[in-house]
């Protein structure tokens, strides 16, 4: 009876134990979760990683002696700069004139647990045509939807050219992602800020750059503001 009675101890003992374990699993689950659709990141503070796109041997689009790593820039410090002023922690993927693989662009904010991850590009086409459209995954779920569309929403307070929208997938496949997207674990979304092969998305572009530079950091702004 002496054994019999150890036994049953030992064998609530483990089963304790592996509820607790089951437990913590679920809460961590949990709690990934919620940083993945937005929420905040461990530390308990958000995190926005700003990817200028392009740069280095990596110019992106051109015009006339333009190139679209240095449109993408200077808008993705001065985005930063202003979600700063509001006490809001940035990382950049590239903060100088450099080439950083798109690979390694996802992978860093991953490792800094970023709570939404935003590229900012120039688009380009052979045709004259105008506007801003943003990209987000093609399986994504509404809540990233929403986080674009409030970032677009601010852009079209502005104005430029048309409202594209916010497109899913990538732009040659629907079925596919753009690599930021696809392999970043929180929510993302590339921002294609008017076309650079148009002169006057250009000039839209260097008139109201401060307003833009705003309209993206208020939409972020937006989209990461708690949930009642």
């Amino acid at each position: 009876m002496i054994g019999n009675k150890f036994g049953n101890n030992s064998n609530r003992g483990k089963r304790k134990t592996v509820f607790a374990v089951l437990c913590v699993g679920i809460l961590c689950i949990a709690a990934l979760s919620l940083w993945r659709i937005g929420s905040v990141a461990p530390s308990g503070e958000p995190i926005i990683c700003i990817d200028a796109g392009h740069g280095g041997s990596d110019v992106g689009a051109t015009y006339e002696g333009r190139y679209e790593k240095d449109d993408n820039l200077r808008l993705a410090l001065a985005v930063g700069e202003i979600l700063e002023e509001n006490g809001i922690k940035v990382v950049y993927t590239r903060t100088k004139d450099e080439f950083v693989s798109l690979e390694d662009r996802a992978k860093f904010a991953n490792k800094k647990y970023a709570t939404y991850f935003v590229s900012l590009h120039r688009n380009s086409a052979d045709t004259d045509v105008s506007g801003v459209e943003i990209w987000i995954r093609s399986d994504s779920h509404n809540d990233e939807a929403k986080l674009a569309a409030k970032i677009l929403d601010k852009i079209d307070e502005v104005g430029f050219g048309k409202n594209r929208g916010v497109k899913r997938g990538y732009q040659s496949n629907p079925n596919a992602d753009y690599v930021v997207n696809k392999s970043t674990d929180m929510p993302s979304c590339l921002i294609e800020m008017g076309f650079i092969t148009t002169a006057r998305d250009n000039e839209l572009f260097d008139k109201n750059f401060d307003e833009y530079a705003r309209a993206v950091a208020e939409g972020i702004m937006a989209g990461i503001e708690p949930k009642e």
